[in-house]
């Protein structure tokens, strides 16, 4: 018997179309949103929304920190069975991202203005970013709560609501988009509150969230660990702020050099380039996002070799997109271009090469994105701030203002290809060194140990009972050779046999071919023993023996096992039932001591 992928590869086909809806409307929510603005405004309003874009990012900046670090954290502290400091790390991250948020909203009146002026670099631009940008600085208290929401949502086995969230929002945003702009003639304003209201009704998800008897995460005060909370969130969030802030510095320089020396027109035509990024997001951030969805449970589970299948299904799903994007790009780059309002003229010339030459950025902008929402989530956030500032910032402003010097405007969306691959190169070879000084641990690129290294049992078999004998058999010969007692490998094998014997007899409803993982680990003098099932939800713990038909009350196998080991614990995650038991060895006695 030997571990498989089944469960893991079911798991990700499960997640991946709330990942892929939620990234969808996401992404497309805010590409639309452009190609209405520039049909209905103008291409010179949509080219106003990219300059305003470091403004709306700084704003997202601490929400986008506290839900992908809390998050992260909260996912590996279910892993570890620690739901008290999980439900903590979720309660605190909303309450200071709404007390930042809140702050953002009473500078409204006094920034807006002036930071429109400093983006736009003439009259004509600013008087459009200006309502934009204010409408933005008064909503972002809505945008930060669902933001927060929709990523533990995501974390505590709802990732359904967690998509339903952003389809709703970016639903109503599309429509209130046409009816504020054609309608009401409301403008770059209208442009902006439409996206605010979206995710205020989007919100009606927290709702079904709230009333869920499948949430794991609760919302509980702890004063004297709140500030502890707030920094393992923050801190696991570094990369998520560090990518965010990097964007923004790199919109404020690139978007200013390029207005200023290349004027308005080439202005219009990258922010359609800046869109196509946004497409390729759209494309392969809902797969990427299984990343912090399933593997920090998985890390907290110490399951390695899921984390391996994980992330290699995910890597061939986000190419297989990546190049039917890539070959759409190349193939009819005029489309695209009328998508966003540019629709003939010299700046339809313009637009046509630049969007072939962006397009092959998309190839490493993809293992970029990988690795480093792969990094934050193993809570290695050194390594992923890195690749974030080398990405976002360090290695593309001087490529892109080299290249805009050189070339002009292709220069730029060349830089953009040159720096994702030179990132990749320069991210790979900081790992390396870090993991030959010891700063990193080892385990190639996913830094994870080999577990043929560890005293550990862990296999996969099928829901059928007589799979379950050979697994006992196999239990017990592990033991002999481990050294371990008879008495404590018969009591381990009955738990085995009891727990993996109920989950076939009533966890499957149906005669679909199943699998059930488990894994047995010596480890600090305990027994541990961990079984996972897809079947339906069944809480051991909560388990009140049956009256047979004669009217007594008998001690079912389960009430029994829980009696005997000295630890027995459910969860509920990533919807699979996790029982997992423990075994105290009992201490060996001592030699006497002669005279």
């Amino acid at each position: 018997m030997e571990r498989n992928a089944y469960l893991i590869h079911k798991k990700i086909h499960q997640y991946i179309l709330p990942g892929v809806l939620m990234t969808v409307a996401m992404q497309l929510g805010n590409v639309v949103d452009g190609m209405i603005v520039g049909n209905i405004l103008g291409p010179k309003a949509m080219a106003a929304i990219e300059l305003s874009m470091p403004v709306l990012l700084f704003l997202q900046m601490p929400a986008l920190m506290l839900a992908m670090g809390g998050a992260a954290e909260a996912s590996v502290l279910l892993g570890k069975r620690k739901l008290k400091e999980a439900g903590g790390i979720f309660t605190v991250s909303l309450a200071a991202g709404g007390a930042i948020s809140l702050l953002f909203a009473l500078l409204t009146p006094f920034l807006p203005g002036m930071l429109a002026d400093s983006l736009a670099g003439n009259e004509q631009m600013a008087a459009l970013a200006e309502p934009y940008i204010a409408v933005n600085f008064g909503g972002i208290p809505v945008l930060t709560i669902a933001i927060l929401f929709c990523y533990f949502m995501n974390a505590d086995n709802h990732p359904q609501l967690g998509s339903t969230l952003f389809v709703i929002a970016n639903g109503v945003n599309l429509t209130l988009d046409i009816l504020f702009l054609k309608v009401f003639n409301m403008g770059m304003a209208g442009s902006a509150l439409s996206t605010v209201v979206g995710y205020l009704v989007g919100m009606v998800t927290v709702i079904f969230y709230f009333r869920s008897e499948n949430r794991m995460l609760k919302l509980s005060v702890h004063t004297r660990q709140s500030l502890r909370y707030v920094k393992m969130a923050a801190k696991a969030g570094v990369p998520s702020a560090a990518f965010t802030l990097m964007s923004a510095l790199e919109s404020v320089i690139v978007n200013s050099a390029i207005v200023r020396f290349l004027g308005n027109d080439a202005m219009a035509v990258y922010s359609v380039c800046a869109n196509a990024v946004l497409i390729a997001e759209l494309c392969v951030g809902g797969v990427i996002g299984l990343i912090p969805n399933i593997a920090g449970i998985l890390y907290g589970e110490r399951d390695y070799y899921g984390i391996r299948a994980l992330c290699k299904k995910v890597l061939a799903y986000s190419y297989f997109a990546i190049a039917a994007l890539l070959l759409l790009f190349l193939l009819f780059p005029r489309w695209i271009a009328a998508l966003f309002g540019i629709t003939g003229g010299q700046m339809l010339e313009m637009c046509i090469p630049q969007l072939r030459i962006i397009a092959f950025s998309f190839l490493f902008y993809v293992y970029n994105k990988f690795l480093m929402s792969y990094y934050q989530t193993i809570l290695q956030p050194g390594l992923s701030t890195v690749i974030t500032v080398l990405q976002g910032f360090a290695v593309v402003v001087p490529f892109t203002l080299v290249g805009m010097v050189w070339m002009g405007l292709p220069g730029v969306c060349v830089a953009a290809v040159i720096s994702e691959a030179f990132t990749i190169l320069l991210c790979v070879l900081y790992r390396m060194v870090g993991q030959h000084t010891g700063r990193f641990p080892c385990g190639g690129r996913y830094m994870l140990p080999e577990v043929t290294k560890e005293t550990c049992l862990d296999f996969s078999i099928e829901n059928h009972l007589e799979d379950v004998i050979k697994l006992r058999d196999a239990l017990f010969v592990f033991c002999e050779e481990n050294g371990i007692r008879e008495k404590d490998a018969k009591l381990i094998g009955l738990a085995l046999e009891e727990i993996c014997a109920n989950i076939i007899r009533y966890g499957y409803r149906g005669n679909n071919r199943n699998f059930i993982d488990i894994s047995f680990t010596i480890q600090d003098g305990s027994y541990l023993l961990r079984i996972r099932d897809d079947g339906v939800p069944f809480n051991p713990m909560e388990y009140q023996a049956q009256e047979e038909e004669s009217g007594k009350i008998a001690l079912g196998g389960i009430a029994l096992i829980r009696k005997i080991m000295s630890d027995f614990q459910y969860l509920r995650v990533l919807n699979m039932n996790n029982t997992i038991m423990e075994l105290k060895m009992e201490p060996k006695p001592e030699r006497m001591q002669e005279g």
